[in-house]
């Protein structure tokens, strides 16, 4: 499925969004290691597997499988990554149960140090669901219950708080939003 397959529109503010490509691995890893860096040093450590050499082969897989997004800016400069399936993964079928409905999956969205507060996160999240090609369905995430801003951060971006559950030892929160609407 090509760019074209899931959004109407490549074009985010002055940013522009595209797959990421076998060349962009390193780039990928180092904006989440960064995020996951950020957060420890808050005493959260829900991406502390981000800061392991392990975490490279699945952002390999993700890049190969086509599921793995940048969001660049007017230099070509990588600001954003994101993953973004309408497959569920192993983690999702864990924690939203076996669903054949029409969802995208939304998993590690992080804003490069450079250009956090500057609202990209949100205002992505919005772009993402209004730009979607999928009609009358919804996107879906997940993140640790234990870190309250980020859960406010997602009802504050229009999503809906899901429910708790637990999967792979971890409490989850869960958050949906219906896409174009």
């Amino acid at each position: 499925m090509d760019m074209k397959g899931l959004f109407k529109q490549d074009a985010f503010r002055d940013y522009t969004v595209r797959k990421a490509t076998d060349q962009d691995a390193e780039t990928v890893i180092q904006i989440l290691r960064e995020a996951a860096g950020w957060l420890a040093d808050k005493g959260i450590h829900q991406w502390d597997y981000y800061l392991t050499d392990e975490a490279m082969l699945e952002i390999n897989q993700a890049i190969k499988a086509g599921t793995t997004y940048l969001v660049e800016n007017q230099e070509k400069r990588a600001v954003t990554t994101f993953n973004l399936s309408p497959e569920q993964s192993e983690l999702d079928i864990s924690v939203w149960g076996n669903r054949n409905d029409r969802a995208l999956y939304l998993h590690r969205l992080a804003v490069d140090k450079n250009y956090r507060h500057k609202r990209i996160g949100k205002g992505l999240l919005e772009w993402i669901c209004v730009n979607s090609l999928l009609d009358d369905g919804v996107i879906r995430l997940d993140c640790v219950a234990d870190n309250p801003a980020l859960n406010q951060f997602y009802v504050n971006a229009g999503f809906t708080f899901s429910g708790y559950v637990r999967a792979k030892e971890i409490q989850f929160s869960r958050y949906e939003r219906p896409l174009n609407a």
